[in-house]
C-alpha cells in the first residue's frame, strides 16, 4: 500500500476513534445530538440522541415526527427556533416535555444555533434528559411559594443579617418584615444601628445581647421578644427566630430568621395572668374552699380556707387523690361515702354528695359539708379536670337541725308536737293496712290540770306538763311515740301491739298518774289522766277516724269518773253517743255552706230609769234544719268548740253584726253583743279580720258593738285574751266579760283584763232571793265594778222580786225572760219598724 493511501486509512481510523469516544461520552453524560441542513432538510442523529429519544440506533426519523416527540406545543416552538437559526443565526436553549418512547416522559433541555462552516448551512441541537434536576427544580419552586404564602399570610417577615467582611452590618428584609415595622416597603436600605434604633431603650441591650450570643461558637440559636416604635409612636411586639449559617472553619456568614407581630398574643396573655391573678386573690379571699383536680383525680391546688378544713397544705396535697384529701363521710356514722370528684370525672356531669355528710380532716375533726363538683373543660368540651367547691356548715346544720326538732317537737315537754304526730300516725296507718299489722292509739286527758293553773300559775302548769310528760315517756316503749297536742291533751302510738298489751300500758300509765303529786308550798295537787284506746289498722278508712275513735274513747272515760282507761268496742253505747258529737261537725259545715244559721237578740234594758227607746241586746245563734226546725247552741257548740269550729262561727256572727251596724233606718242600735269563744281567742284569722272590719266600719258606729268574752275563756288564755281586748278598745270597740264569778281568783283576772262591762254569771242570779252568798257575791261584784268604772249586767232575770233585789244592790242593766224573750232579729227590727 503506498505511504499516501496509509496516511489516509490512518486518518480515517483515528476519526472513527475519536467519534466513537465522543458517543462514548455524549451517552455517559446524557447528551445526544443532531443537526439538521436547511437546504436539503437533511437530518443526522448520533446514538445519544437516538436513545434519549427512545429510537433504535441509527434509525432517523423525519424532522416533523422528531419535533413531535416534543408534543404540539414544543413541536411548534423547536420548528420555529429552527428556521430563526437558518435564517439569521440566532439560537435557542429550553426546557421541554418529551416523549421518550419506552423511557416515559422526560423533560430535555434542548440547545441549538446555526453551525456554517462554508461546506453548508446547518443548525446543530444538543439534548440533554434534565428530568431528574428540573423535578427538584420545581419542587424548590413549589415549596418556596408555599413558605411565601405561609410567611405573608401569617404575617412572618423573612430577615436576613450579612456577617462576611465586605457587606458587614446590612440588613435584607422581605416586605412583610417592612409592614412588621410599620413601613411601606419602597426598596429602601436597612442595617443594625437603623433597626436597633427602631427598638424600645428598655429592650435594646436585650436584643443586642441576644444576637451577640447567637454568633458565638456554639451559641444557641437567637430567639427573642421586643418591642418596636413606629412611625405613628405605637409600639408592637415582635417576635424574631433565627440561625447563623458558618463556613467550613465555624465563621459565622449570615444570619437569617423570621420575624411575626405577637402584640395581640402578648396583650392576651397579660390579660389572662390578670384574670389569673384576680382569680387566684379572689379564690384565696372566698369564704368557700375551693380544690381543683386534674383528670386523673389527683389534687392540683387548694384555697387557704380547704386547706384549714382538710388539715392539708397545699404542698402536701398536690399529687394526692381527691378522695385521700377530701374524705367524706355519712353523718350517722355510716363510713366514707364514694368520691364526689371521682364520680363527676366519670360521669362528666356536675355532682354533689348526700344530704348530711361530713368532712374528715386530718387532724381527725369532723365537720359538716355542703359541696358542688363541677368538671373542668376545654374549648373542645374535654374533661380537663374538676373543681371541689365545699363549704363548713356546722354551725347552720346545727341551728337546721334545732330548728327542724322545733318545728317536729313541743318547745315546753320536748314531746312530739301535734303536726309530727300527724305525720307518724299517718305513715303507722299505711303501714298497718299494707303490711296487715296492728297497732293501737292512745288519746290521753289530764283530769284537774286546770287547778293548777288557776291556783298556781301558768309557770307551776308548766312544770307539771313537763313532769307528767316524763312520766308518760317513761311508761311506754322506747319505739313508741309520745306526742303533746296542746294544752293538756297527748296521744301516743303503740307499734306493733294488740288492744290487750295496750290495755295494760295504758292502765300502768293511770296508775301511774293516780300516785303522781305536785306539791306548791304547802298545797298538794293529784292530777290523773283519762286514756282512750283504740286499734289502728286497716278497719279504718283513714288514720283520722282511728284519732277520733280514740279520742272519743278518752271522752268516755272522762264522763265516767277520769282517770281510768277505755278501751274501744265497736258495741259500746257511750262511745256510740259521743260519735254523734262528731256528727255534728258535719252538720255545722253543711249548715256554714247553706247559710242556714239565723241570729236571734234578745234585750238588755237599764235596772231602773226610763228606755231611751233605741236597740241594746244579745245576738244569739240559731241553726235552722232543713225540715224548718231551729236547733239552740247548747246543742251544738260544744260539739263546734271541740272540732274548732267555733271561729267560723263567730266569724259569721261578727259580720252579722257589724252589717246590722252599717244599716240605717230605726230603730237605732245603740248595742250590740257579740260571744267569743275561748278557741276564737287563739285564733289569729278571727283577730285579722275583727281589725279589718272595725276599722272599715269606724271608732263612731263600732263604739256600738260589744264583744262578750266569758271568764272561763279568758282566764285559759289571759295573755292572748289581754292583746285582744286592747286592740278591739282601741278601734272603738267594747269588751264585757261575760259569766262572772264563774271562775276562781274573778278579782284578779280584773287586773289584767281591760274590759268595759261585767256580766254576772246567772248562777248568782236565779236564787238571789234565798240565798244570802248570792247575795253577798253580787254586792262585791258591784262594789268592784264601781271601783273600776265597769258597767254591770245582770244575766238570768226571770222575776220581778229578783229584779228589784239587783235594782237595791246597784246592778245597772238586766237581761232575761222576765224583761225578753229572744226574737229573730229580722222580725223583732221589722216590728219595730212597723210600730
Amino acid at each position: 500500500m503506498s505511504e499516501p493511501l496509509q496516511a489516509g486509512a490512518a486518518a480515517q481510523q483515528a476519526l472513527a476513534q475519536n467519534a466513537r469516544f465522543l458517543e462514548r461520552c455524549s451517552r455517559l453524560a446524557g447528551v445526544g445530538a443532531w443537526e439538521w441542513e436547511a437546504e436539503t432538510g437533511q437530518l443526522t442523529l448520533s446514538d445519544s440522541a437516538c436513545e434519549l429519544l427512545g429510537l433504535p440506533p441509527g434509525r432517523v426519523p423525519a424532522l416533523a415526527a422528531l419535533l413531535q416527540r416534543f408534543g404540539p406545543d414544543g413541536a411548534a416552538m423547536l420548528g420555529a427556533a429552527l428556521q430563526r437559526a437558518e435564517a439569521d443565526g440566532q439560537g435557542w436553549d429550553v426546557e421541554l416535555p418529551c416523549d421518550a418512547g419506552a423511557r416515559g416522559r422526560r423533560v430535555m433541555r434542548v440547545v441549538g444555533g446555526l453551525d456554517d462552516d462554508g461546506a453548508g448551512r446547518r443548525v446543530g441541537v444538543v439534548m440533554l434528559d434534565v428530568t431528574e434536576p428540573a423535578g427538584v427544580r420545581a419542587e424548590l419552586e413549589r415549596t418556596l411559594e408555599r413558605l411565601d404564602l405561609a410567611t405573608h399570610a401569617g404575617g412572618v417577615g423573612v430577615w436576613g443579617l450579612d456577617l462576611q467582611e465586605a457587606r458587614r452590618g446590612e440588613l435584607a428584609w422581605d416586605d412583610a418584615m417592612w409592614q412588621l415595622h410599620g413601613e411601606v416597603p419602597r426598596g429602601q436600605p436597612m442595617g443594625l444601628r437603623r433597626w436597633r434604633g427602631r427598638l424600645h431603650p428598655q429592650d435594646r441591650r436585650a436584643a443586642t445581647r441576644a444576637v451577640v450570643a447567637a454568633l458565638r461558637p456554639g451559641g444557641a440559636p437567637l430567639e427573642g421578644e421586643w418591642r418596636v416604635r413606629w412611625p405613628d409612636g405605637s409600639l408592637r411586639v415582635l417576635r424574631a427566630s433565627g440561625r447563623v449559617l458558618r463556613d467550613a472553619a465555624g465563621r459565622p456568614l449570615r444570619l437569617s430568621g423570621v420575624c411575626w407581630d405577637v402584640s395581640e398574643a402578648r396583650r392576651l396573655r397579660q390579660q389572662l395572668e390578670e384574670q389569673h391573678e384576680l382569680l387566684a386573690v379572689t379564690l384565696q379571699s372566698i369564704a368557700d374552699a375551693v380544690l381543683t383536680t386534674d383528670a386523673a383525680g389527683r389534687v392540683t391546688w387548694l384555697n387557704p380556707v380547704a386547706q384549714r378544713l382538710t388539715g392539708w397544705s397545699a404542698a402536701e396535697a398536690c399529687g394526692q387523690p381527691a378522695s385521700r384529701v377530701f374524705l367524706a363521710q355519712s353523718e350517722d356514722g355510716g363510713g366514707p361515702l364514694p368520691d364526689p370528684v371521682q364520680r363527676c370525672l366519670m360521669t362528666g356531669r356536675p355532682t354533689r354528695l348526700p344530704a348530711g355528710a361530713v368532712l374528715l380532716g386530718r387532724d381527725g375533726g369532723l365537720r359538716a359539708v355542703d359541696d358542688s363538683v363541677a368538671p373542668i373543660r376545654d374549648a373542645a368540651g374535654r374533661v380537663l379536670g374538676a373543681v371541689l367547691v365545699f363549704r363548713d356548715v356546722t354551725q347552720q346544720r346545727r341551728q337546721f337541725d334545732e330548728i327542724r326538732w322545733r318545728a317536729s317537737h313541743d318547745s315546753l315537754t320536748g314531746l312530739v308536737n301535734r303536726a309530727e304526730f300527724e305525720q307518724r300516725l299517718a305513715r303507722s296507718f299505711e303501714r298497718a293496712r299494707r303490711e296487715g299489722r296492728q297497732h293501737v292509739l292512745l288519746a290521753l286527758d289530764l283530769d284537774r290540770f286546770k287547778l293548777v293553773n288557776d291556783h298556781c300559775g301558768h309557770a307551776a302548769g308548766d312544770e307539771v306538763l313537763r313532769e307528767i310528760a316524763q312520766r308518760l315517756e317513761a311508761g311506754v316503749r322506747g319505739r313508741d311515740t309520745v306526742a303533746r297536742l296542746g294544752g293538756d291533751e297527748f296521744a301516743a302510738i303503740l307499734e306493733n301491739c294488740t288492744l290487750d298489751e295496750a290495755r295494760r300500758v295504758a292502765q300502768k300509765l293511770c296508775d301511774a298518774m293516780d300516785q303522781y303529786r305536785y306539791v306548791h308550798g304547802e298545797q298538794r295537787f293529784r292530777i290523773g289522766v283519762s286514756i282512750g284506746v283504740a286499734p289502728l289498722d286497716g278497719r279504718w278508712p283513714d288514720a283520722d277516724a282511728a284519732l277520733r275513735e280514740a279520742d272519743a274513747c278518752c271522752m268516755t272515760a272522762k264522763e265516767q269518773g277520769r282517770n281510768r282507761v277505755q278501751v274501744w268496742a265497736r258495741d259500746d253505747a257511750a262511745l256510740r253517743a259521743h260519735q254523734s258529737e262528731h256528727r255534728w261537725v258535719t252538720r255545722l259545715q253543711q249548715a256554714l255552706d247553706e247559710e242556714r244559721f239565723e241570729l236571734d237578740l234578745q234585750r238588755v234594758l237599764p235596772a231602773q230609769g226610763p228606755d231611751d227607746g233605741r236597740l241594746r241586746g244579745e245576738l244569739l245563734l240559731r241553726l235552722r234544719e232543713r225540715d224548718g226546725s231551729r236547733v239552740l247552741p247548747g246543742a251544738f257548740m260544744p260539739a263546734a268548740e271541740r272540732f274548732h269550729l267555733a271561729p267560723r262561727l263567730d266569724r259569721w256572727v261578727l259580720r252579722q253584726a257589724v252589717a246590722l251596724l252599717r244599716r240605717g233606718g230605726e230603730p237605732q242600735i245603740a248595742s250590740l253583743s257579740v260571744n267569743v269563744s275561748a278557741l276564737t281567742l287563739q285564733d289569729a284569722a278571727f283577730h285579722q279580720e275583727a281589725r279589718t272590719l272595725l276599722l272599715e266600719l269606724g271608732a263612731q258606729r263600732a263604739a256600738a258593738l260589744c264583744l262578750e268574752i266569758t271568764e272561763t275563756a279568758a282566764i285559759t288564755q289571759l295573755g292572748e285574751a289581754a292583746r285582744f281586748i286592747g286592740q278591739m278598745r282601741a278601734l272603738g270597740a267594747r269588751v264585757a266579760l261575760d259569766d262572772f264569778g264563774a271562775g276562781a281568783a274573778s278579782y284578779g283576772h280584773l287586773k289584767a283584763l281591760p274590759v268595759d262591762l261585767l256580766k254576772i254569771d246567772g248562777q248568782f242570779v236565779r236564787a238571789l232571793m234565798t240565798d244570802p252568798l248570792d247575795q253577798a257575791a253580787v254586792r262585791g261584784f258591784v262594789d268592784v265594778a264601781r271601783t273600776l268604772g265597769l258597767t254591770t249586767v245582770a244575766e238570768c232575770v226571770e222575776t220581778p222580786e229578783v229584779l228589784l233585789e239587783l235594782v237595791r244592790l246597784g246592778v245597772e242593766q238586766v237581761q232575761g225572760f222576765l224583761l225578753h224573750r229572744p226574737q229573730p232579729v229580722a222580725e223583732l227590727l221589722g216590728l219595730a219598724a212597723v210600730a
